[in-house]
């Protein structure tokens, strides 16, 4: 087996093992809240072994500066997401393991689907930082355009949780508004979908073989579970839920771009009168 190869399958069974040993805590106590922590404990355990067990003779000192930047991005990402959630849900229970959590059979395939996600999602990182060092090009303009790309995402993201808390805090049974809020229904996962974007680009010139370039899936994969499945889909049904009744809710809805950070349009006669 390539070195690359070796890495990847470690990776898969340090992913896998971590998430069944949460599910055997978390299943008999009917409890989501090791959920998110094991996941971003899974993502930086990963990065790590990928990144500091070297095969074939390499040596930790020789790392290229692309797979350093990489593990880097993935393990700050996955620590700051990871703990806020983990806080969060630390606080109040999280509604989207209400129906899985009460019986082990229905809970276990959530946990299986977190160690798919957690893989598939740092496919494109995990390939390079597990490619030999040595082949391993300069950093180049394109790279500095994918590390950009990342921090907007970051940024966009810790802002629009940030914000989003806050004003929670404030107004806990009101939607937020405010701040990015006011640009995006869910600047959140703009930010998500965009910084996972970057780290492909910024992946891409370090894949050495062509299969590697299979994994641009991972990008596409993050966002159409954010948009179809698991994020903007239950928002905007849990929203609907609460707050679809207020002219408020159905004016803001109207008025705000749903995912691109864009000013929000000029009220019409018909969101006026939502108001009436």
């Amino acid at each position: 087996m390539t070195p690359v190869g070796n890495s990847l399958v470690t990776s898969l069974y340090i992913d896998f093992g971590i998430q069944m040993l949460a599910f055997a805590i978390s299943a008999p106590l009917r409890t989501e809240r090791f959920y998110d922590l094991s996941g971003a404990l899974t993502f930086i355990t990963c990065t790590l072994v990928a990144l500091l067990w070297r095969r074939d003779g390499e040596v930790v000192s020789g790392l290229a500066a692309r797979q350093i930047i990489l593990a880097c991005l993935v393990m700050v990402w996955s620590s700051r997401l990871g703990f806020f959630l983990a806080r969060r849900v630390s606080k109040t229970e999280d509604k989207r393991f209400e129906k899985y959590k009460q019986n082990p059979i229905t809970f276990f395939p959530v946990w299986v689907m977190q160690a798919i996600w957690v893989f598939m999602t740092c496919w494109p990182a995990w390939i390079v930082i597990g490619n030999p060092s040595s082949s391993q090009p300069s950093i180049y303009i394109s790279d500095g355009f994918g590390i950009a790309i990342w921090v907007y995402g970051f940024a966009l993201e810790v802002t629009a949780d940030a914000q989003k808390s806050a004003y929670k805090n404030e107004h806990p049974s009101d939607f937020v508004r405010t701040g990015v809020w006011r640009w995006s229904r869910y600047a959140n996962y703009n930010g998500e979908i965009s910084l996972w974007i970057g780290a492909f680009i910024l992946a891409a010139r370090g894949f050495v073989d062509k299969w590697q370039w299979v994994s641009i899936v991972s990008p596409l994969f993050v966002a159409c579970l954010i948009v179809f499945v698991s994020g903007i889909k239950l928002s905007e049904k849990g929203q609907e839920e609460r707050y679809g009744t207020r002219p408020d809710f159905r004016q803001y809805k109207a008025q705000t771009s749903k995912f691109f950070l864009w000013p929000p349009r000029k009220p019409t006669v018909e969101t006026s009168n939502l108001n009436l």
